[in-house]
């Protein structure tokens, strides 16, 4: 009869095997990471969030090509750092008035809000804070990370946009690696009708091919009249024809494969991932929580001056509780 393994060396044997599938893909989807209880508190606290909030400042999030024009000239999006900030799907705004579509409930017209919701909000920093994460975390390799930046993603029902092709590094730079991690938890069903995520397995592997920088035109040489976010190119992309946009014609033409997840399941994300999502032409929503961290300063690494997200006074970013080995 064969012997039963002891649980460390169960848990060991499968926090092995995860590493390796992400070393591998760039990616790792971890069944049930999050419960029903952790999940429905999230979208709960996110539901009061909204019913509190006034929309007197109306701000479009977009991923297309005319991003760095969008969020690179906003004020309202540069400031959200470390606060809880509103922002609007681009089809949820009325042309003539410039305000909110009548026939949209502002709990519908949301793309997302961020992006400190991990430092101000209780619900939230729990999660964020939690053993698990750690854990997984340290066994993916990350040694003394911290986290930068947390975000709600609603993807609303029929009129949830697309998120074009990109690598979470381009948003999150640093020096003199690259570190980002990305931990994308479904709060409610994603599937293939709803616009769950598709990722290209082994993408990880390339160059970042951008960076999402602070235009020192605008912030240095003070001209106004320039974007504040501008796309810096770092690699050559002639084998990504989709760079910032969709492949044609369709994800799987461009080697993607998609990635359907139950309410609890996490995606987790290298930052140098090519990754994406279609539009949600469903009438479900599809809920997210994301979590973006970094190897932090104890490991020698250094947030680009460059990027969009800066803390206040350099505030630093607040570290991940990693438990014991």
């Amino acid at each position: 009869q064969g012997s039963v393994p002891d649980p460390p060396k169960k848990m060991a044997d499968a926090a092995l095997a995860e590493r390796e599938a992400f070393d591998r893909d760039g990616f790792l989807i971890v069944r049930g990471f999050a419960t029903p209880e952790e999940c429905e508190g999230m979208v709960s606290r996110m539901a009061k969030l909204i019913d509190e909030w006034d929309p007197k400042t109306l701000e479009v999030f977009r991923t297309d090509k005319v991003q760095s024009k969008a969020q690179g000239s906003s004020d309202y999006f540069l400031s959200s750092a470390d606060k809880i900030h509103f922002f609007l799907e681009k089809d949820a705004l009325d042309e003539k008035t410039g305000g909110l579509r009548s026939d949209v409930p502002k709990a519908d017209a949301l793309n997302k809000v961020g992006h400190g919701l991990h430092l101000v909000d209780d619900v939230f920093r729990a999660y964020s804070e939690s053993e698990k994460v750690g854990r997984l975390v340290r066994n993916l390799g990350w040694k003394h990370p911290v986290l930068p930046q947390s975000m709600y993603i609603f993807k609303q029902k029929l009129i949830g946009d697309v998120v074009t092709s990109h690598q979470d590094s381009c948003f999150l730079w640093t020096e003199p690696r690259q570190t980002c991690l990305g931990l994308w938890l479904a709060l409610q069903d994603a599937t293939l009708d709803n616009g769950c995520l598709w990722a290209r397995p082994g993408s990880h592997k390339e160059p970042v091919r951008r960076q999402f920088s602070r235009n020192p035109e605008f912030f240095e040489g003070g001209q106004k009249d320039k974007p504040m976010m501008i796309f810096e190119s770092h690699a050559n992309s002639d084998h990504v024809p989709w760079e910032g946009a969709m492949p044609e014609p369709d994800p799987a033409a461009g080697g993607f494969v998609p990635a359907p997840m139950k309410a609890g399941d996490l995606f987790v994300i290298h930052g140098a991932l090519d990754h994406l999502s279609l539009p949600n032409t469903s009438e479900k929503s599809r809920q997210t929580f994301q979590l973006h961290l970094i190897e932090g300063p104890k490991e020698g690494i250094t947030w680009s001056s460059k990027n969009w997200l800066q803390y206040p006074d350099n505030k630093p970013f607040p570290e991940i509780p990693m438990p014991p080995a």
